[in-house]
């Protein structure tokens, strides 16, 4: 079992403060965002001495091509387009891990989402997009996790384990994020029933708000995990009850705790939750 640190959780730092936070707080693995890796690279930085930043730290999630499964030509092509910048970032950084979502991140953006298809009609055009991003980055051994967005069509639990199923590619998998599937309604026993094959990671995290409301609102996500709504030690011995053992993170998307002038206290205190919350894990080092 491995902790990530979610370099969301202090999203305005430096991309190389990210690394010191994830290394100087014990976190094992970072997930990172793309725009922090291409802003570094754009400002002088260089492939080479990140990679260098990275070094022991495992794993390496890159974040997000959103949308995944558009499947108008144009729109697709698009997604196909992103996927490969996305695919070779992740490759020249040393990413073993690109996250993925389900549409429309942005409902008022251009894109409007698959609304207008059936369920089996968006079950198709999602594992069809999924195989073809999973082939980009076979080759070079990366993986890519599916994240149902709390307010699209693929929300469901379900419904996103049969697009992943679908697919029939090894290295596409499911990220169970907390928050996402709160807002959706999803129950423990859900989580507990899930194969933990499909399950590619977590990302543990809390909610002002009550369960099964996926509203595009995102300030119920303002709040310290343990402090909120979600039975978190419920949920985590769910996920836990199906034997996965893979990676966790803790991610904080608060503006609010953005703005903490100490972000190594963020990540002590994430990790501090987490430990707590798997406190009978298997050491990850020595």
């Amino acid at each position: 079992m491995k902790l990530v640190y979610n370099s969301n959780s202090t999203m305005h730092l430096p991309a190389l403060m990210q690394i010191r936070v994830a290394r100087e707080t014990g976190w094992d693995g970072i997930f990172v965002r793309q725009e922090h890796v291409r802003r570094y690279l754009t400002e002088g930085g260089d492939a080479a001495s990140w990679r260098s930043a990275l070094a022991g730290l495992e794993p390496i999630n890159l974040g997000a091509l959103p949308d995944v499964e558009r499947w108008r030509p144009a729109e697709h092509a698009a997604m196909l387009e992103e996927a490969t910048a996305l695919t070779e970032l992740a490759v020249e950084i040393g990413a073993s891990s690109i996250q993925v979502l389900t549409g429309p991140v942005t409902p008022d953006g251009t894109y409007r989402g698959p609304a207008e298809l059936s369920p089996s009609e968006l079950r198709r055009v999602t594992a069809q997009a999924l195989r073809s991003v999973a082939d980009l980055g076979m080759s070079s051994g990366i993986r890519y996790y599916l994240e149902p967005i709390a307010w699209t069509p693929l929300s469901d639990l379900a419904r996103a384990v049969e697009a992943i199923d679908a697919a029939e590619r090894g290295n596409v998998g499911l990220v169970l994020d907390f928050w996402h599937l709160w807002q959706r309604g999803t129950a423990p026993d859900q989580l507990a029933r899930l194969d933990p094959r499909v399950i590619h990671g977590v990302d543990l995290g809390d909610s002002l708000g009550p369960a099964g409301n996926p509203t595009t609102d995102q300030r119920s996500r303002r709040v310290w995990p343990g402090d909120g709504e979600i039975p978190l030690q419920e949920w985590v011995d769910a996920i836990r009850s199906t034997g996965f053992d893979g990676w966790w993170d803790n991610e904080l998307y608060s503006p609010t705790h953005w703005e903490w002038p100490d972000p190594f206290a963020i990540g002590r205190g994430l990790r501090g939750v987490l430990d707590e919350l798997l406190s009978d894990r298997p050491a990850s080092r020595n």
